[in-house]
């Protein structure tokens, strides 16, 4: 699944740059199939898809790896 980078940024500020954010997720969550431009191409486990199937469930993902903040947008 294709993931925008500056959206993911938005729900996460502090989330790193697009290559640390790829090598975290490689290491704790799916597999990068790739970074391109401004989008991450994921391979999402079949265990995994009910909560990282969205840019809401990678962004909590990536700030329980990083230890940021979460920025949810429903509840602004």
């Amino acid at each position: 699944m294709k993931f925008s980078y500056a959206l993911l940024k938005k729900l996460v500020p502090r989330v790193p740059p697009k290559q640390k954010l790829a090598e975290a997720l490689n290491m704790h969550t799916c597999e990068v199939e790739g970074v391109e431009g401004d989008t991450l191409h994921l391979a999402i486990p079949a265990n995994r898809y009910s909560d990282l199937a969205s840019h809401v469930g990678v962004a909590r993902e990536a700030a329980a790896i990083f230890g940021a903040k979460f920025v949810n947008p429903v509840a602004r």
